[in-house]
């Protein structure tokens, strides 16, 4: 078998401005060139060696890798030579400096060899396998999802003791939580077939401590021993995920009680209505919440407001429902088909717990709360069901609640 010459295909570029300010001969030679002069007499930018479709991700990752918001990568991608050819390289980020201002140095390895002799990865020497093996990078190639190899970074991003122990894995799917299983798999299956080339996707992960991460992976097909496997290079993307699901979470959820806000509540109600799902609804208003604040402070009116929010979440949710903060004191509740006896019940039991519910300001004064709840039902609007019609008829309802002396539930089926 012939033996691969390394030096002939790694070489180094290094970026300032995305200008390319230094490469060396090996370099030049990869993207078709006779020397470092001529290539950089051939381009105005580093760019100009990136198929076009590429520019954005090549542009955002030098800025945010010079700038330290991230952590020099690892990546696969294509390029193109002088000729137009299209070919794969392995490249490895560097930041250095260049003339006393922040560079990428990038170290390119032509994957080429690699395409054309499957066992390319088997005869790599000691300095490409030293170099995956110390990459502050987790990698690691599966094929199946049964480990084949694997970096020291790969194991302590996922909080494992040791190499060892991942590869006695027998699928790393024993990392990932149950229900994302099947996406994975689908996933995997598009990465071997060539449908999918060169992405990257989040994944939820349990570690082997027990923690849940989650990871941005970045896979490629590659050939592993005659047979084909996936290469997969992780980065730690569980504060930014995390992140990302508070301001989610923050942009749909009163912050006071965590019920839906009044936005989300018609979110949800404009599918709802769409499907044709008859909905009952529910208003419910503290009595007389003003005199508690004026008698109590508004803190004891906050703590009053959150245990309402609670025991109508609770039981709302039994029932299969939602509820919504609508403003002040006020909440709204929706439950998908119920029948007006099912809704009339779960609205006096509310009732019935809030009102047993006892606030203590000292061991002198305790104090109870009533709520009025007002009921209805889409299937009682006329004409076609609007969000508006459903919420004033549950309005009126609540109005007679109130006028027949607080501390009920009034609806069109039955009063309580």
């Amino acid at each position: 078998m012939s033996s691969i010459n390394f030096e002939s295909t790694y070489g180094v570029i290094t970026i300032q401005d995305m200008n390319v300010v230094s490469v060396d001969a090996n370099y030049a030679r990869i993207y078709g060139y006779s020397s470092p002069e001529e290539l950089l007499s051939n381009i105005d930018s580093f760019l100009d060696l990136i198929p076009e479709d590429f520019h954005v991700a090549a542009y955002k990752n030098y800025l945010e890798t010079v700038g330290g918001q991230r952590d020099p990568q690892v990546h696969t991608y294509t390029n193109i030579d002088r000729n137009g050819r299209e070919f794969t390289v392995f490249s490895i980020d560097h930041v250095t400096e260049w003339q006393g201002r922040p560079a990428l140095q990038v170290t390119v390895i032509d994957l080429s060899p690699a395409i054309q002799l499957q066992n390319v990865v088997r005869e790599q020497d000691q300095m490409y396998h030293d170099m995956i093996m110390q990459s502050g990078q987790g990698i690691l190639v599966h094929r199946d999802f049964k480990p084949l190899m694997v970096n020291q970074s790969w194991v302590k991003l996922q909080g494992g003791s040791s190499i060892e122990q991942v590869l006695a894995l027998e699928s790393i799917l024993e990392l990932v939580p149950q229900q994302n299983t099947d996406g994975i798999y689908k996933h995997y299956q598009a990465i071997v077939s060539g449908e999918l080339s060169g992405t990257s996707t989040v994944v939820e992960n349990i570690g082997f401590d027990g923690v849940h991460r989650f990871f941005n992976i970045y896979d490629n097909a590659i050939t592993w021993k005659d047979q084909p496997a996936v290469q997969v290079v992780l980065e730690d993307v569980t504060q930014k995920v995390m992140l990302e699901k508070r301001l989610v979470h923050q942009a749909n959820y009163d912050e006071m009680t965590d019920l839906l806000n009044r936005r989300a509540i018609y979110e949800w109600l404009r599918e709802h209505l769409a499907s044709g799902t008859h909905l009952a609804c529910m208003l419910l208003d503290i009595d007389d919440f003003k005199s508690i604040n004026d008698t109590y402070g508004h803190m004891v009116g906050d703590e009053v407001i959150c245990a309402l929010a609670n025991i109508t979440k609770r039981n709302v949710e039994k029932a299969g429902g939602v509820t919504g903060r609508w403003g002040g004191e006020e909440f709204i509740v929706f439950i998908p088909n119920a029948s007006p006896q099912v809704s009339h019940q779960v609205a006096d039991l509310i009732r019935q717990q809030f009102n047993q519910t006892e606030f203590k300001i000292d061991e002198q004064v305790r104090f109870n709360v009533s709520v009025s709840i007002g009921v209805s039902d889409s299937r009682a609007c006329e004409g076609t069901v609007s969000i508006d019609a459903l919420v004033n008829l549950t309005d009126q309802s609540l109005y007679r609640a109130k006028a027949a002396g607080k501390n009920r539930v009034c609806g069109d089926v039955v009063a309580l």
